[in-house]
């Protein structure tokens, strides 16, 4: 008889790839449902008597393939107990006698974690499972029990009437760890993609996970050229506007603390290229903003993304992974990215996963539909982490660096001035004279 439950976490050895790791073992027990922590993991939205019952205590029953036997001095006794979430039958529509559709998530089984994943967090997930009649079910990416973030998680699992062992292993994905619903802590099962009432039971749970490393306890190589916008290389950092060709389009004055930045601007307008059929403006990427480097990503590699950024207005930008510039390879490779009046600074550790894998460069899409805008970018860089760099990719990242304090040593002199004279720190809106050549800021 299975008659506890355990939660478990320890520390790795340290300097290695991981810096915790989670274990969560379910053997359930004729006690269990009156046991609040030891179910806290898990949720059920399922029917009973006809009645949903939404995101509550799953239930713990007597295995309906093991029965009773009798225990001590005759008491029937199980030997063995699971968890039970029932489905229903499609309802009928009373004019048409036709069953009405029903989502695949009417009825639903969660397992939540006991404390939130970033993206790159290693896990392997164990449970028995079956069902009374065969049936399939979806699984998908959670925040909280209810709060959807991406589907696929664990693919697509088929029930049998025999009971089935699960094991699966993955690496937690950028898309997976935060979205709509929030940060992920979840794991989701639709269990209506049957359409019918039915039985489905899940026993000896059991999720490891292995946390990645803090990225400011590794190393990392940035591979983004002149990122500080200070020289005159836009190999890294390409500009562009309305479909016209990719320049480097560095302004003086407007980055941050008064230094140079990589602007990009959109237009309201309905501007026509003559070798395009449609206005530049009737799509979200006919102004981008471009940061590649020379690392092609492989499935499950990580990197750091940072960089300051403003707009003119307020924007929230979308994000795609590119192979190169302008070649599209899948969306939301960071997420959205949201900008105001007023800098702000980006500091996101990504995880590639197989859909934007062999991907160099991220793009930022910049046109909004009827509206003009400005946006400015500064300080870039885009590192790989001493785990998978190479000894010339950390040498080039060497070469990023000399060259990077060279410009911020040719700009330390720079003076910044008033119109009546009066030196100033930083720039402020107006009229700003930089090294004697008027800077105007809005």
């Amino acid at each position: 008889m299975k008659k506890f439950f355990t939660l478990i976490a320890c520390a790795l050895v340290a300097g290695s790839a991981f810096a915790q790791e989670t274990v969560v073992n379910a053997k359930f027990s004729s006690k269990s449902n009156e046991n609040a922590d030891e179910m806290a993991p898990f949720k059920s939205t399922e029917w009973i008597d006809g009645v949903q019952v939404a995101v509550v205590q799953s239930r713990v029953v007597v295995d309906p393939t093991t029965g009773y036997t009798e225990g001590d001095e005759g008491i029937p006794r199980s030997t063995n107990r699971c968890i039970e979430v029932i489905s229903r039958d499609a309802p009928v529509n009373e004019e048409t006698g036709e069953a009405e559709s029903i989502n695949d998530w009417d009825t639903q089984f969660f397992i939540q974690v006991p404390e939130i994943w970033p993206a790159g967090t290693e896990y392997t997930v164990k449970f028995r499972y079956r069902a009374e009649k065969p049936a399939s079910a979806q699984t998908q990416a959670h925040a909280l029990p209810s709060k959807y973030n991406a589907h696929g998680i664990l693919g697509d699992i088929s029930f049998t009437e025999e009971w089935q062992d699960f094991e699966q292993s993955g690496t937690l994905t950028a898309g997976q760890a935060e979205g709509n619903g929030g940060k992920f802590q979840s794991f989701a099962f639709n269990l209506a993609v049957l359409k019918e009432a039915n039985k489905y039971y899940f026993d000896d749970i059991s999720i490891t996970a292995k946390m990645p490393r803090d990225p400011n306890e590794m190393t990392w190589y940035n591979l983004v050229y002149n990122g500080n916008c200070e020289g005159d290389d836009g190999s890294s950092l390409v500009c562009r506007e309305y479909y016209c060709k990719d320049t480097p389009n560095f302004v003086d004055g407007v980055g941050v603390d008064g230094s140079r930045a990589a602007v990009v601007n959109t237009f309201e307008e309905n501007i026509q290229v003559e070798e395009d059929t449609q206005p530049a403006y009737n799509q979200s990427w006919a102004a981008q903003f471009f940061i590649t480097q020379s690392h092609v990503f492989a499935e499950n590699e990580s990197f750091r993304i940072e960089f300051d950024y403003r707009a003119e207005k307020p924007a929230t930008v979308e994000t795609q992974a590119h192979t190169a510039p302008g070649a599209y390879k899948h969306y939301q490779c960071m997420g959205n990215v949201s900008f105001t009046e007023e800098w702000q600074h980006m500091d996101k550790v990504v995880t590639v996963d197989g859909s934007m894998a062999t991907m160099t460069t991220i793009a930022f899409n910049l046109q909004k539909v009827g509206e003009a805008n400005v946006f400015y970018f500064d300080n870039v860089k885009m590192s790989i982490n001493e785990d998978i760099a190479s000894d010339e990719e950390k040498a080039e990242a060497g070469a990023i660096a000399t060259g990077i304090n060279s410009a911020k040593a040719a700009k330390a002199a720079k003076a910044i001035y008033n119109v009546a004279g009066q030196q100033l720190k930083s720039l402020q809106k107006g009229l700003n004279i930089v090294n004697g050549e008027k800077v105007y800021v809005k």
